[in-house]
């Protein structure tokens, strides 16, 4: 995450310095920034950390903060702090998209197209609807999620397997979770021979670079189109299904093209 940050100060220069938090919102399933731009970004929610008394050291006192700061929380070893810090890299990013277009070329590429038939497939973390879909088109799916999965359609993958099942999948779907809970570097550590490594979700909306040299081969999210709807949906413990139906659109980096 560090170079995610240096990344993205690298990208924006002075300009970051004059950029301030408009609204933030802490979801039970999303946590929604909105910047001074009018720019917008949302990362995963750590629900099980927002008991904590402790959850978030500057709530109620994030609206007016410079976006600098809020964006270096993801550095922070609290979890929640670390969503609201993805949360406002990916609303800064979509800054860098639009003032770069020729560098950041968005592909029409969707995930499901990276995948052929005698592919197996590792999924880290759970995503129910694209299950099925990869079903269709894969030889094998294996699914690493630390909670408990009631789904007889996919093989769930012990902690003892995750090394072996990484090693030995050709395509790797990574949800963007693993940016806040900071597993991310130990997944990627297992995956050896993938062809296709996919950053995937709506927490992964950021400049994919700094993934792309650790060997992520594509950066699935997405771009907020309307802030105001998005905030809603957040407070209202909405997902990524009405994220997408009323404001956002899917956005998609491929390694090579940017």
């Amino acid at each position: 995450m560090k170079a995610l940050l240096n990344y993205l100060m690298s990208e924006l220069g002075s300009e970051l310095y004059n950029v301030t938090v408009e609204d933030a919102r802490i979801g039970l399933v999303y946590t929604g920034v909105l910047l001074s731009s009018g720019h917008a970004g949302v990362a995963y929610t750590p629900v099980n950390e927002l008991s904590k008394c402790s959850a978030l050291s500057c709530g109620g006192n994030i609206a007016g903060k410079s976006a600098l700061k809020l964006v270096k929380m993801v550095l922070s070893s609290n979890f929640v702090e670390v969503a609201v810090g993805v949360a406002t890299a990916n609303a800064l990013s979509q800054i860098v998209f639009e003032e770069n277009p020729e560098k950041y070329v968005f592909s029409n590429t969707d995930v499901l197209d990276l995948i052929k038939a005698e592919d197996k497939v590792a999924m880290v973390g759970y995503f129910a609807p694209l299950v099925p879909k990869v079903i269709q088109k894969a030889r094998e799916l294996y699914v690493l999620e630390k909670r408990k999965i009631e789904d007889n359609r996919v093989k769930v993958v012990s902690q003892s397997e995750i090394s072996e099942v990484l090693s030995l999948s050709n395509v790797v779907l990574i949800s963007g979770s693993t940016l806040v809970n900071k597993t991310i570097n130990e997944v990627l550590k297992h995956v050896t021979n993938a062809r296709e490594i996919v950053l995937l979700g709506p927490t992964a909306s950021m400049t994919p670079q700094p993934f792309f040299e650790k060997g992520v081969t594509a950066a699935m999210g997405i771009r907020i189109t309307d802030p105001a709807k998005m905030l809603k949906i957040v407070s209202e413990a909405g997902g990524t299904r009405q994220l997408l139906i009323l404001c956002a659109k899917k956005t998609a980096f491929m390694k090579g093209s940017t």
